[in-house]
């Protein structure tokens, strides 16, 4: 069963990367997906900071490359904000 994050994160992910499967944004990575470039970096931490309304600092964008790091930063994020 996917927690609220996880599906609210494949939501995000289904943005921007239209032509992936939801199946497949589990074991997502900066190299498994071709479309999943530094444009597309950018583009989904302005998507995620809009989704979840949080701010990631630029020091923090070289982490997430894969979608297991991402939901891991925003579980401690939205930990770190409770």
């Amino acid at each position: 069963m996917s927690s609220p994050l996880q599906t609210q994160l494949e939501e995000v992910f289904s943005v921007v990367f239209p032509d992936v499967s939801t199946s497949e944004f589990a074991g997502a990575a900066m190299g498994s997906l071709p479309a999943w470039d530094s444009l597309a970096t950018l583009t989904l931490a302005a998507v995620i900071e809009e989704s979840f309304g949080v701010q990631i600092a630029p020091d923090d964008l070289p982490a997430l490359v894969s979608f297991s790091a991402i939901q891991q930063y925003l579980a401690g994020q939205t930990r770190a904000a409770a």
